[in-house]
């Protein structure tokens, strides 16, 4: 092979990996797809999120190198009765990855501990009571669908096993002494390499809009 074939076919596959590159950029990539207590069981914890409530969903991902953000989100069905009886209180979700939470500010709504947000929240006349309802008889603002996303900075750690990933999801109780309850959960983990000009869009704080006089 000359010279400048060789340069020819050089230059041909550097062209052919930065394809390759752009075209994963921004794109979202799932990592995982999860679902737990679909099999009439459900998870409880009076628990309240300055105690660390109780982890709810607990797994492992292997994010590819280039990934700088990292997004989780959780769709489920939760409720606040306590022993069936209706109680004004709240159900809170945390995230973490790696052991760090998944919400970089000092804490959410009502003053709350750094990293916990509430997803849930009734008084006790907003629900009635069991028995357990059915299609035609439903009850109301008892069962209630939770949806939720966090996204997160990701980078290698600088250790074996740099690309594997631990995430936890944990629910709490707000007044940290009623139950609160979810079931039917689904997960989903996955992310994306933000560069270029999208670099300061990858996981940071957005500026809040002015309000229009």
């Amino acid at each position: 092979m000359n010279k400048a074939l060789a340069k020819s076919f050089l230059l041909a596959l550097v062209s052919l990996g930065a394809l390759a590159v752009a075209a994963y950029a921004g794109e979202v990539r799932q990592f995982a797809a999860q679902f737990l207590n679909f099999d009439g069981t459900e998870q409880t914890t009076s628990l309240d999120p300055s105690a660390g409530g109780q982890p709810i969903y607990q797994g492992t991902v292997i994010i590819p190198a280039d990934v700088n953000t990292l997004e989780v989100t959780i769709s489920a069905t939760g409720d606040l009765l306590d022993g069936g009886v209706p109680v004004t209180n709240s159900l809170w979700l945390n995230c973490q990855v790696d052991g760090a939470n998944c919400n970089g500010g000092t804490n959410s709504a009502g003053n709350s501990v750094a990293g916990w947000v509430p997803v849930l929240s009734l008084q006790a006349g907003a629900q009635i009571p069991e028995p357990t309802p059915t299609p035609t008889s439903p009850a109301t603002a008892t069962d209630n669908n939770i949806h939720y996303s966090w996204c997160m900075p990701i980078r290698p750690k600088k250790k074996a096993g740099s690309l594997s990933h631990d995430v936890q999801l944990s629910m709490a109780s707000g007044d940290g002494s009623h139950t609160v309850h979810i079931e039917q959960i689904n997960v989903l983990v996955g992310g994306a390499h933000f560069g270029a000009g999208n670099k300061g869009n990858a996981c940071t704080a957005a500026p809040v809009p002015t309000p229009v006089p």
